[in-house]
């Protein structure tokens, strides 16, 4: 149940992060609720490890904000409410793969002068490609 929670919400994010590169926060909110619902009943991971994981989401919030959105505040939203669900360590790794997926897309872009170094790319599709790759290989577990 938690991984159809999170896909769906990783799944609304990433469209709207690559249509219209905003992440709505009504969206992400109501999925954080509900993964804490999800936790609630379910259990899986402890209530340390739930905000441990949330608290990674705001450590990128405060880089947004010191970077003057040079990584959106609505990736450092997502990555609360992933953190919710997956815990410290399996958020933390999801952070690390989907930036590091997404640093090697703008570098083959910039190789191929499609893009420029401040080109933005949306982060969210990538959170949820690699997302999807671990339910595939790995159980949804990172």
């Amino acid at each position: 149940m938690e991984a159809v929670g999170l896909l769906s919400l990783l799944g609304i994010c990433g469209i709207e992060d690559y249509r219209i590169k905003k992440v709505r926060l009504v969206v992400v909110n109501a999925f954080a609720i509900l993964g804490v619902i999800l936790h609630i009943v379910y259990q899986r991971i402890t209530w340390i490890d739930m905000v441990l994981g949330a608290l990674i989401g705001v450590a990128l919030l405060i880089v947004s904000y010191l970077s003057k959105e040079k990584i959106g505040y609505g990736d450092g939203l997502i990555f609360v409410a992933t953190g919710i669900y997956l815990g410290f360590w399996n958020n933390l790794i999801l952070l690390w793969l989907s930036t590091s997926l997404a640093g090697i897309y703008g570098l083959i872009l910039m190789i191929f002068k499609k893009k420029k170094k401040e080109s933005e790319i949306p982060l969210v599709p990538f959170i949820l490609g690699v997302y999807v790759l671990s339910l595939i290989f790995n159980g949804g577990m990172l």
